[in-house]
């Protein structure tokens, strides 16, 4: 008597390795693959870019029509007005120890949102929003022009 296709091969058993190579497979390729990343409003300051983690920012405008308040630090350019609500416009070229510069026709301000503060950045433009992998922001350089450090968590790829 000829064997059956079921006593030539043991197809429960070959079905089971399989389910198992692949069970192993997607564990695996989850491990490998799954990256955590964090969406950040991307802008310029001079030549160079930047980043905020977007969940900070509320929106961004042009820079609005604001009032200088004497005897403020270098860093507040004056105050404006949002729907009933007055900000601060912060320049973060002198927290980074950049050097100030005038403000042009291409000047936008991310409205931001953090412990309670709202402020305004001022920058060069927004270029857009990019998730970038966390594992992929090197730590902040210790010893980082001006007040820097306090206000940078890492460099970006």
């Amino acid at each position: 008597m000829k064997p059956t296709t079921t006593e030539q091969y043991d197809i429960r058993g070959i079905l089971e390795e399989m389910r198992d190579d692949y069970r192993r497979a997607v564990e695996i390729g989850e491990e490998e693959f799954v990256t955590t990343t964090s969406d950040y409003v991307i802008f310029a300051l001079g030549n160079e870019l930047y980043g905020i983690e977007s969940r900070f920012s509320r929106e961004v405008l042009r820079l609005p029509r604001f009032v200088p308040v004497p005897r403020l630090p270098a860093h507040f350019l004056g105050l404006f007005n949002l729907r009933g609500e007055i900000h601060a416009i912060t320049d973060l070229r002198p927290l980074l120890g950049l050097p100030r510069q005038a403000v042009a026709p291409r000047t936008q301000v991310i409205v931001v949102e953090a412990v309670g503060l709202t402020t305004a950045l001022c920058t060069d433009g927004v270029k857009g929003i990019a998730a970038i992998p966390l594992d992929s922001i090197e730590p902040r350089q210790i010893n980082l022009p001006g007040r820097g450090s306090e206000v940078l968590s890492g460099r970006g790829p």
